[in-house]
């Protein structure tokens, strides 16, 4: 796993107060209990500080809610 993969998993994995392991076998945010509405800002707030510009290809900061989505925007 690349570094800054490994840096959005482990954010978002603290975000959600869930084992890195278990964000990567779920993958949808929403699915955890600990997600509301709170969390996505915080979680779309620190990909901004991670990924700088590459947001900016996000059309729609709302669908933000899988880690999928989040790697295949990083590799583009």
């Amino acid at each position: 796993m690349k570094k800054t993969e490994n840096l959005i998993i482990t954010k978002i994995a603290k975000i959600l107060s869930v084992k890195k392991q278990d964000l990567i076998k779920e993958n949808d945010f929403t699915k955890f209990k600990e997600w509301d509405s709170l969390k996505h800002l915080e979680i779309i707030t620190e990909l901004d500080k991670i990924l700088g510009k590459k947001i900016k290809k996000i059309k729609n900061p709302s669908q933000i809610t899988n880690l999928k989505k989040i790697l295949s925007i990083l590799k583009k």
